[in-house]
């Protein structure tokens, strides 16, 4: 009875899944205007997508952990021609509202 109970213990934890929510916008440091066809990785798949006309970007995936204090950060990189690299980490589940502010490239 004791192993049973414990095998469904580990079952159940071992089964959860995390979601990973970060929705924002990205802005030029200087203008702070809204920039468009930034691309924005999810570094840990690889997986990419680009700004839209006002900036707005948004990722939602879920992935493999022992409930929400266990659960990965997401990991995201943001870039576009002229301006310069950012990676930002976001707690697990749910970041509305983020504000990423890229710096134009100096050379």
């Amino acid at each position: 009875m004791k192993v049973s109970i414990l095998l469904i213990i580990v079952a159940v934890f071992t089964s959860c899944d995390c979601l990973q929510h970060v929705q924002g916008v990205v802005i030029d440091s200087a203008t702070r205007l809204p920039i468009d066809k930034v691309m924005v990785k999810e570094n840990s798949r690889d997986w990419v997508i680009h700004t839209d006309s006002l900036g707005n970007f948004g990722f939602t995936s879920k992935t493999g952990g022992l409930g929400l204090s266990n659960c990965p950060k997401i990991s995201l990189s943001f870039e576009k021609e002229g301006y310069k690299k950012a990676t930002r980490k976001y707690k697990s589940c749910c970041t509305d509202n983020a504000v990423v502010i890229l710096e134009k490239q100096t050379e």
